[in-house]
């Protein structure tokens, strides 16, 4: 493992990351697996070309075959059989004609299809084009024609949203076209391939069979970018610091809820696999359905967004009674802000087990917040993870001093290659090797981060930088307040004004109207500055987000597009 980034000397980081991977072995009980057989054939594995996170799948499979590796709406598997059903379709593909440094689409719902493909592209030395299965025809064909996908699997759920995307793209037919969960006219059928094909080991690339990916942005501000992503060049320090601060075990059983086509949960979903759990993977969230999967999988972890441990709280109290969740060991919150109040509430129902963690598509894992400290520490999400160097800049391009709110960027071994054919995007998103995704933050004097906002979404009202994050998250603290957004807006006077979109608690919508609105705002300010109280209140049935729990503010600042009365 290569090291760069670090601020401390060499062999302080060398030691350090010693005693980091020593705790993360013995704590994970990985090297239960490591049976000098199993080794041995894993190394004739890698002398053939082998490489990347596919390899520990296979160290299990020779150690354990008969451990349960994932399950699905319609699977188990077996380490054995996840193993060899990966083979299989790295050949299938191969025959169609998908090779190294090819890309593929992966048009599919949560399952064990999504965590095949990806792996099968990896065996072959392909790119995995990871596309949202809520976008719409016309966003499916600008990612398929922006990214030069030669092949696509998708969900026969999807096949209308993939025939128009195709139909838009037009050119060249794909040379590989696979339908899961059905049929499909002109496309092969993924459990022939899966189930049915080859069972030989593919050839792997000369230079390893490296998984490398390509992570379309949200698009909360416009169109979305091609990330890209090649674990040939991936560091590893940062993500095993971050493994070695969480009660990840061999015995994991780690229940997916977040949307496979993004960066969080497949990541999540490998870690576990380097340690020999197993995953439990709904085809989506319900809320309501989530408390018995927990009981009856006997669920140790899950990675959530936000919104949906706020709907997870939000059932009856008595359907959350009636199921036993003690198995739970820690769940960690990704994505988007974390309000205190919801984190309050996480740790009064479940214990301390909430995690807070900061990155993004582009920069991997960088701040990590444990059990108690979000809520001892109102906003944070905590200090650096191991292998990351932050810097928080103004303006003027230096760095700004603690309690300063600056721009960060981050330097770390898993970054992004940058996105792809937009050179000058990436250009704009780099300085000195440092990347930044638009993020706004600060830094206490105990080493704590605090995101202040995304860069975007800043307003600047009379020459005053406001933030909205922070008065998001004061409102969010007020009993009446379900969910909520602020944007700026333009004002004749100010330049901006600020508008609060509210949700009102369940059984309070009755109460909308000017003397709440008054009184939000009237709550607002007794701790914020006045020129952060919103001008306007606007009660609403819900706040527009994205599958990763985003809010879309440039569709609320469409609806308020007249100035400020």
């Amino acid at each position: 493992m290569t090291l760069a980034f670090s601020p401390a000397p060499l062999a302080r980081t060398a030691l350090e990351l010693l005693g980091i991977g020593r705790r993360f072995l013995s704590q994970s009980q990985i090297y239960r697996d490591l049976h000098p057989g199993a080794l041995a054939r894993l190394a004739a594995q890698a002398a053939r070309g082998l490489r990347g996170p596919m390899a520990v799948v296979r160290l299990h499979a020779f150690a354990a075959p008969e451990r349960p590796a994932m399950v699905s709406e319609t699977v188990r598997l077996t380490y054995g059989e996840f193993d060899a059903r990966v083979n299989r379709l790295a050949r299938g593909l191969l025959g169609l004609g998908i090779g190294p440094k090819d890309r593929v689409g992966l048009l599919l719902d949560n399952g064990h299809e999504f965590i095949e493909s990806a792996g099968a592209l990896g065996y072959l030395g392909a790119t995995a084009v990871q596309i949202g299965y809520r976008l719409k025809p016309q966003e499916v064909a600008y990612i398929l024609s922006h990214s030069g996908a030669k092949g696509l699997i998708f969900h026969a759920a999807h096949e209308a949203t993939v025939r128009e995307a195709l139909h838009i793209v037009g050119g060249p037919p794909l040379r590989a076209c696979l339908v899961a969960g059905g049929d499909a006219p002109g496309c092969s059928l993924y459990e022939d391939l899966a189930q049915r094909g080859d069972g030989r080991d593919p050839p792997y690339p000369r230079d390893g069979g490296y998984a490398s990916m390509m992570l379309y942005t949200s698009g909360t501000t416009g169109k979305s970018k091609g990330a890209r992503r090649d674990l040939r060049d991936t560091q590893f320090a940062s993500i095993v610091a971050m493994l070695a601060d969480l009660p990840l075990y061999r015995d994991d059983r780690h229940l997916v809820l977040c949307p496979l086509y993004h960066a969080a949960a497949p990541a999540f979903t490998a870690f576990v696999f380097a340690v020999g759990g197993c995953v439990v993977i709904p085809r989506h969230f319900e809320a309501e359905k989530v408390p018995a999967l927990i009981e009856r999988e006997r669920i140790t972890s899950s990675v959530m967004v936000p919104t949906m441990m706020r709907r997870l709280l939000e059932l009856p109290k008595a359907d959350l009674a009636r199921h036993d969740l003690s198995s739970l060991r820690w769940l960690m919150s990704v994505a988007a802000p974390l309000p205190t109040d919801l984190a309050r509430k996480v740790e009064e129902r479940l214990g301390p087990i909430l995690y807070n963690m900061y990155g993004a598509t582009e920069t991997g894992l960088v701040t990590l917040a444990r059990p108690g400290e979000h809520t001892a520490r109102p906003g944070t999400i905590g200090k650096r993870i191991f292998g990351n160097d932050i810097r928080l800049l103004g303006a003027d391009g230096h760095q700004v001093k603690v309690g300063e709110v600056g721009e960060m960027y981050v330097k770390n071994g898993t970054l992004v290659t940058g996105y792809h054919d937009d050179q000058k995007a990436t250009s704009a998103a780099q300085r000195d090797g440092y990347f930044t995704v638009g993020d706004l933050a600060f830094q206490d004097a105990d080493g704590y981060y605090y995101l202040a906002d995304r860069k975007s979404d800043m307003v600047i009202s009379a020459g005053v930088n406001i933030y909205p994050l922070e008065i998001e998250q004061r409102l969010h603290d007020h009993p009446q307040v379900a969910d909520c957004a602020v944007v700026g807006v333009p004002d004749p006077e100010w330049g901006e004004s600020l508008v609060a979109f509210v949700v009102l608690s369940r059984g309070q919508e009755g109460e909308a109207g000017p003397e709440l609105a008054a009184e939000l705002r009237a709550f607002v300010a007794r701790e914020l500055a006045d020129y952060k109280r919103p001008r306007r209140i606007e009660f609403v049935d819900s706040i527009p987000r994205n599958p990763t729990g985003k809010i879309l503010k440039r569709e609320l600042r469409q609806r308020v597009a007249q100035p400020a009365p």
